[in-house]
């Protein structure tokens, strides 16, 4: 990690080519595109300040919430979070080339154990391969001279009220004893029922923005608790994951035209390519080391098993006679070495009669559907299912 400073009181810190590819594969958790950029650019943002200061000022500094699972918050709002000891600092990527103003949403202001020491403005240029950390504030500040603005529900702080001099942000750290916070009125108690149904009511595709759809106590009340905030994730990417796979039909034959669905990357995206099983079937006649064309796409099953992701993969080989040889696998994800037993894997004709299928077993590094054959035009599906939750890919050769 090589530190730039263009203005000796700000931090610009690379972004490496591996950061950056890790980064984007831990996003494809995220429901939307949209929140799958806010947690990519929030990932970079995040292991680079973090790889700095553990290295130059804190040695002990981590993220919040990123352990035991993905940060669900990332699905509803820009922001994250690093502990430097007992203070709380939030950090706020944004890529907008105007840097007049820090924008916070009020999740970090308002809900009281989501409350920071400091708000630190940050400028991500994926694509310039650097991020900046250019000024902060504290949560004092921000209440006193920040605009709030009731329609997004974010506090405005113009840029003439930042501190602009990261040196001064660790003197102040290290040697100040003042409080950074002010006091925040605490927030309603919410039954386990009226969790159940406001997650089950806000991951409706209808509602576009979860956030601004109740009122902020309300909505504060939810995301405080992380079992809550976790399960409107599941549920929110299980819904659109679920919409997606039923509206969508993939295209194979644009696939060996080099044109490929968004939510389709390259099995290295998802699987490392040294791993054992992988590794065997790039190699083996039987498995995807002959085809032209291979793609994988993650499958969440949210709740339903331990290990909650599997990589989908499609490998295809055409024909002499117009026709494309198809090979499914299913693989865990996540550097997991199996898959979790139960998992049924199926080929679907068009009106949905079940073909043939393969079941996991325990201790089964993937499974795998027997080769097929399709015809330009012709149409099939792939389910996977685990108990009563099912999720279908729809194709057309």
């Amino acid at each position: 990690m090589t530190c730039v400073f263009a203005d000796p009181r700000e931090w610009e810190l690379e972004i490496s080519p591996a950061l950056q590819a890790d980064s984007w594969q831990q996003s494809q958790v995220y429901a939307t595109s949209s929140s799958r950029w806010c947690a990519y650019i929030n990932q970079i943002c995040l292991d680079v300040f973090l790889n700095c200061i553990q290295a130059e000022y804190v040695a002990n500094a981590t993220a919040w919430e990123c352990i035991p699972g993905v940060p669900g918050f990332w699905e509803f709002l820009n922001g994250t979070v690093v502990l430097l000891g007992q203070k709380r600092v939030v950090l706020i990527p944004s890529e907008a080339i105007d840097d007049g103003e820090l924008e916070v949403p009020q999740e970090w202001v308002d809900i009281p154990s989501w409350a920071a020491d400091y708000y630190i403005a940050v400028q991500v240029k994926p694509d310039g391969d650097w991020v900046r950390f250019w000024g902060y504030t504290t949560h004092q500040e921000l209440k006193s001279l920040a605009n709030y603005d009731p329609v997004d529900r974010t506090y405005c702080l113009d840029a003439q009220d930042l501190t602009k001099d990261l040196n001064a942000f660790w003197m102040t750290y290290q040697f100040s004893t003042e409080e950074m916070k002010t006091a925040v009125s605490p927030l309603p108690e919410l039954s386990a029922t009226q969790a159940e149904n406001l997650c089950q009511r806000l991951s409706n595709s209808s509602v576009a923005f979860p956030r601004l759809a109740v009122p902020f106590t309300t909505w504060g009340a939810l995301l405080e608790n992380q079992q809550w905030r976790q399960n409107l994730y599941q549920k929110l990417y299980q819904q659109r994951q679920q919409l997606q796979s039923s509206t969508e039909q993939v295209n194979l034959s644009n696939w060996l035209q080099g044109i490929y669905e968004t939510y389709w990357n390259t099995i290295e995206t998802f699987l490392d390519a040294n791993s054992q099983s992988l590794a065997f079937n790039l190699r083996s006649s039987s498995g995807l080391g002959s085809a032209s064309v291979k793609r994988a796409k993650l499958i969440d099953l949210g709740m339903q098993i331990e290990s909650q992701q599997l990589v989908l993969l499609v490998a295809l080989t055409p024909q002499e006679n117009q026709e494309v040889s198809i090979r499914v696998q299913l693989h865990p994800a996540n550097g997991e070495t199996y898959l979790p037993a139960n998992i049924k894997l199926a080929l679907l004709t068009e009106s949905g009669e079940i073909i043939q299928s393969v079941q996991s077993r325990e201790e089964d590094n993937y499974v795998q559907l027997p080769r097929f054959d399709g015809e330009v035009g012709e149409c099939f599906s792939i389910q996977v299912a685990v108990d009563e939750w099912q999720i279908t890919e729809n194709f057309v050769v």
